[in-house]
């Protein structure tokens, strides 16, 4: 359930660097060697607590041994069943997928991916939960779990929930993914092909501040982290650490011109799943902030070619009938170049900020319209569940 340099200086110093990051490695204890392309979610077929831990743990270095030892049992395997089409005819056969999931807290809630537990599309184009959820742990435990709430559009989170009595459930320890840097060691515990429970891999942290697909098609996960640990189907839904053991992302997809592990693996941020799962906790759904524009960055070669007066900063391309922005006079042709306060270098700054915004918020835009400089407030609206809502 999913989505080199030559020459003989260039291998010396290759053979040296590579010396040093598995000399430095080990003394982490991090041993061992751990067309166009497909964006696939993983699983591909089918396809947000009080009392939730959210401070990072201590400052200790953990091998991927030790993180394994610790939380191995607090990683899942989840069997999601879902009703097959049917028709007047021919009753619907049942599907499955499987992926993994981990737990948040000694109430029994579990987060995973929310592609997961739910169908994109089902009937009549409405994403279909599954009827029946199987938890697995790694000690042979089995539970029944329950949706408490998903998100498809911006950040492929749901909640999971357990009848912890006779468990033993061992939260894991949520970290902060705005602190993650490229190159620091990760590991991921997943299911990957639904066969491999409790499976560890390991790797770095390859790049931050990926923008990639959602599950529901318009959407965008911000922030997404990219790794080379590799993340197969079925791992989705799993958690990645960092070396202090914390959890930094939900293993989410993958980019692959064959379907396996490529290198190129993406987890959902943390930061933006916590944010996520405590609204689901609280009122079972997520809302998001929203401008109505459809927009995209400008540049040099943008602004040379629209003649525009900035070479930086957010085009608006449409504005949505009778949005929050339209309601406000906001224009097509009009770019954004600040936005609550802030200075607006590409589209993605917008809704970056926008995940700290709520419905209702009012926020002051400053946008260049025909070579003058104009300032409009905007109430945000809510965010429909699609981009034609």
């Amino acid at each position: 359930m999913n989505r080199i340099v030559s020459g003989l200086i260039g291998a010396a110093a290759g053979i040296a660097g590579a010396a040093l990051f598995f000399s430095i490695a080990f003394l982490l204890n991090w041993g061992g060697l751990g067309e166009e392309p497909s964006t696939i979610t993983i699983p591909d077929s089918p396809p947000q607590l009080s009392s939730v831990p959210v401070t990072t743990g201590s400052d200790e270095v953990m091998g991927p041994t030790q993180i394994y030892d610790r939380y191995a049992d607090s990683t899942v395997q989840i069997l999601a069943t879902f009703d097959g089409p049917s028709d007047f005819f021919h009753a619907g056969q049942e599907q499955q997928g499987i992926g993994s999931g981990f737990v948040v807290s000694d109430e029994g809630y579990i987060l995973t991916n929310a592609h997961v537990v739910v169908l994109e599309s089902a009937v009549n184009g409405e994403p279909a939960v599954a009827k029946t959820l199987e938890v697995s742990f790694k000690d042979g435990k089995t539970a029944e779990a329950t949706v408490v709430g998903y998100d498809l559009s911006g950040s492929d989170v749901a909640v999971l929930k357990v009848d912890p009595a006779d468990l033993d459930l061992v939260p894991m320890v949520l970290g902060d993914s705005s602190t993650v840097q490229v190159g620091e060691p990760v590991v991921a515990i997943g299911s990957p092909f639904g066969e491999y429970a409790s499976s560890l891999t390991a790797g770095i942290v390859s790049a931050t501040d990926r923008t990639v697909a959602s599950p529901e098609e318009g959407f965008v996960i911000q922030d997404a982290i990219q790794t080379d640990a590799a993340i197969n189907r079925g791992n989705s839904g799993g958690p990645l650490f960092n070396a202090m053991g914390e959890v930094i992302g939900i293993n989410e997809q993958i980019i692959s011109e064959s379907g396996g592990f490529e290198g190129v693996g993406f987890a959902v941020p943390i930061n933006l799943a916590k944010r996520v799962m405590d609204e689901i906790i609280e009122t079972g759904q997520v809302e998001y902030a929203w401008m109505g524009v459809v927009g995209t960055t400008v540049d040099e070669d943008v602004a040379a070619e629209l003649e525009l007066s900035v070479t930086s900063g957010a085009l608006i391309s449409d504005v949505l009938a009778d949005g929050p922005s339209d309601r406000a006079g906001l224009k097509k042709g009009d770019v954004i170049i600040r936005f609550d306060g802030s200075d607006v270098e590409k589209m993605e700054d917008i809704t970056e900020r926008l995940l700290d915004k709520n419905p209702g918020d009012r926020v002051k835009v400053t946008v260049v319209r025909d070579g003058e400089t104009v300032d409009i407030e905007i109430e945000l609206g809510t965010r429909p569940n699609s981009i034609n809502g």
